[in-house]
């Protein structure tokens, strides 16, 4: 059985505890590596006790606390092979090193991880899909679009954790971000926006339990406007909607 305790998911940091049979990863280490220990305190479970890291792209908001962690004796990183290039020397951070091929399921335990491509402005991001024989959970945030091969890992999954970066509207008329940045974040390869989030899973023909909406942008954003755009769409297609508050870093 997989369960997910969202640390933390914005632009200031993105880290997840993955727990499956008494196994304990983490999703991204964009903390301070006290940051992660006092999140994880908050459930009793300490650093020593994380098996592994999946790390889905080398950016410092999903990568900061991965030299403290790599300081544990018994903590793999688990990322492909460009990523971990990318982070070994941009962070001059060593390991120690998993390397997967995106693309190809592989299995720890009882646990199969399937890392899929997603389009964002990174070395070779990716999404995981992790299942168990009792459930199985999607992770998909730092992605520009959903891409048609991108839905079909999505719609695979009974928990869909996905990205609902920015309303587009506050993105294009906030006074201090410059022009090049909000095409950025709007681009193919940046982030998603709450419609296109939306727009996705009303569109979808599945079903899935719970979805959980992350990566949300502290200045153009708010848990206000996600709550009145998609509690009707969770009350309609029956879903547990979770809104992943941009302050639960602090």
């Amino acid at each position: 059985m997989i369960t997910l305790k969202i640390l933390g998911s914005s632009s200031s940091g993105n880290c997840c505890l993955l727990v499956t049979e008494g196994r304990y990863y983490l999703i991204d280490a964009g903390f301070s590596g006290k940051k992660i220990r006092e999140k994880l305190s908050r459930y009793g479970i300490s650093l020593k006790d994380i098996s592994g890291v999946f790390i889905t792209h080398e950016h410092q908001d999903h990568v900061q606390g991965l030299k403290a962690l790599a300081k544990i004796e018994g903590i793999k990183f688990y990322a492909n092979y460009k990523t971990a290039q990318a982070i070994e020397s941009r962070y001059d951070i060593k390991g120690p090193w998993c390397v997967f091929e995106t693309a190809e399921t592989f299995s720890i335990d009882n646990l199969s991880i399937l890392p899929f491509l997603i389009p964002h402005d990174a070395a070779e991001p990716v999404g995981f899909l992790f299942k168990t024989q009792r459930n199985s959970c999607v992770w998909a945030t730092d992605l520009g679009r959903i891409s048609p091969q991108v839905a079909q890992v999505l719609e695979q999954a009974d928990v869909l954790v996905l990205e609902a970066n920015h309303d587009a509207e506050l993105l294009w008329n906030h006074p201090d971000r410059p022009v090049f940045l909000k095409e950025r974040i709007a681009g193919e390869k940046g982030h998603l926006s709450n419609y296109e989030a939306f727009s996705f899973i009303k569109n979808s023909k599945h079903a899935w339990k719970s979805i959980y909406l992350a990566h949300i942008s502290k200045d153009c954003n708010s848990v206000q406007q996600l709550q009145q755009l998609f509690l009707p769409l969770a009350q309609s297609l029956k879903f547990d909607l979770e809104i992943v508050d941009p302050v639960l870093e602090s």
